[in-house]
């Protein structure tokens, strides 16, 4: 899941943080500092929630917690993901768009 997230370079989680910082100018600055060279780190939660599970049980619903945190910015986010493993052990993860 994490993979999934890292691989968008436009991830609304590091957006949002960077919108409602507590940390001021910090907060105007995220954006530039990501979009230039700071990277975010990102943290699933310790708590992750199966909610569904298929019959063939190839295909897992849950949901969990998720951080980013650029600098001193720092954003914590429930999201839904789907983790999929075909019949040739090949596994998927989708996530749920945010909703903010």
């Amino acid at each position: 899941m994490l993979q999934f997230v890292l691989g968008d370079g436009n991830n609304p989680l590091v957006t949002y943080a960077a919108k409602n910082s507590t940390a001021g100018k910090a907060s105007a600055d995220a954006t530039s500092q990501h979009s230039k060279s700071e990277k975010p780190l990102y943290q699933l939660g310790q708590r992750i929630v199966t909610t569904s599970t298929s019959k063939d049980k190839l295909t897992v619903k849950c949901s969990g917690g998720i951080s980013a945190a650029v600098g001193d910015i720092k954003a914590t986010k429930e999201v839904t993901f789907t983790v999929q493993q075909s019949s040739d052990g090949q596994t998927s993860v989708s996530v749920d768009p945010f909703q903010f």
